[in-house]
């Protein structure tokens, strides 16, 4: 079972470099290379940091990537240039995190994972995993659980404060709603309307879904429910999509939660208001996760994470803890 929602990152990518190093064919940067017998080779052996470089570079073409090793703390180091901006972050063993959160490091679950275009079906959980579920849901369990850095995406996105952030959101017509995004999703948010109206002309339950949309929202600074995690709706980078009438559909797993109390995980996927498939995979397409998909999901929630969805083209191994 994969719990899309703490998942530990493993080699992302499955490529090899003569010598050692883990590196995609035909990627001809390499910004470090160890002596010998060193500290720095013995990292580059044992960490796919720059698997990881690679990823970045291809999810964000238009981003400055550069990882070199850091001997004085024994750990690569990234650094990301953006709007230019240049800000170096620890790798912590794909945690990703600023110098000041290193001493906590622990306290951070890892950024990186290959997401799955899978939707788990919940008659088919194990005692073992319902009891895990009903344990990490919890309002308690949640509030002190590692929450993911965003140092990586403020740095991306040039949005580390509330007024930096700002000063990139647009607002624009999506699908006939307006909503207010970064600057950044706007170029892949048109390509999946553009990709939605086409398929709408053919597909009537896709043509359904466009006519009933009630709102598309996306900012909103807030963190994410239950924990101290800065929420990816407080990038303008996630988008909610809320259809006029559900009817006896679930659109979100803390509703379901708070009606019919801790087996909620046990909805079937039936009972749970979705877009259509090809709606979905238009979306994933085009770099966004679904959060149909994680184990407390949010059908109307996607979020543009490019290197998540390239990392699952390239790997399909997915830890869980």
């Amino acid at each position: 079972m994969r719990f899309q929602n703490k998942l530990i990152c493993p080699l992302l990518i499955s490529f090899c470099f003569a010598g050692g190093f883990i590196l995609p064919a035909g990627q001809s940067y390499i910004p470090f290379i160890p002596p010998s017998g060193s500290a720095a080779l013995a990292a580059t052996e044992k960490l796919p940091a720059l698997n990881e470089l690679y990823l970045l570079k291809t999810a964000y073409p238009d981003v400055r990537f550069a990882m070199e090793y850091d001997p004085s703390e024994g750990d690569w180091c990234l650094s990301v240039t953006s709007y230019g901006k240049t800000t170096k972050l620890y790798r912590a063993e794909g945690r990703y995190l600023t110098a000041s959160q290193l001493p906590g490091k622990k306290d951070f679950q890892l950024v990186l994972y290959p997401y799955e275009r899978i939707l788990e079906n919940p008659a088919g959980f194990s005692s073992e995993e319902i009891a895990h579920i009903k344990s990490y849901s919890s309002e308690s369990s949640r509030a002190d659980s590692a929450v993911v850095s965003t140092a990586l995406f403020s740095a991306i996105y040039d949005a580390e404060t509330r007024t930096e952030t700002e000063n990139h959101l647009r607002t624009i017509s999506f699908l006939g709603k307006q909503t207010t995004v970064h600057e950044r999703i706007i170029q892949p948010l048109m390509r999946v309307e553009v990709k939605i109206k086409q398929l709408a002309r053919t597909d009537p339950s896709v043509a359904a879904f466009c006519d009933t949309l009630l709102s598309a929202d996306s900012y909103s600074w807030r963190s994410v429910r239950d924990t101290d995690s800065r929420s990816f709706h407080s990038y303008g980078i996630a988008l909610d999509i809320l259809p006029k009438d559900w009817g006896s559909k679930i659109l979100y797993w803390k509703y379901e939660h708070d009606k019919t109390g801790d087996l909620w995980m046990l909805t079937p996927v039936s009972d749970r208001w979705t877009p259509p498939p090809a709606v979905i995979k238009v979306f994933e397409d085009e770099g966004f996760i679904w959060g149909g998909r994680w184990v407390i999901w949010d059908n109307m929630h996607f979020e543009y994470h490019p290197e998540l969805i390239k990392a699952g083209y390239d790997s399909s191994t997915v830890g869980a803890y």
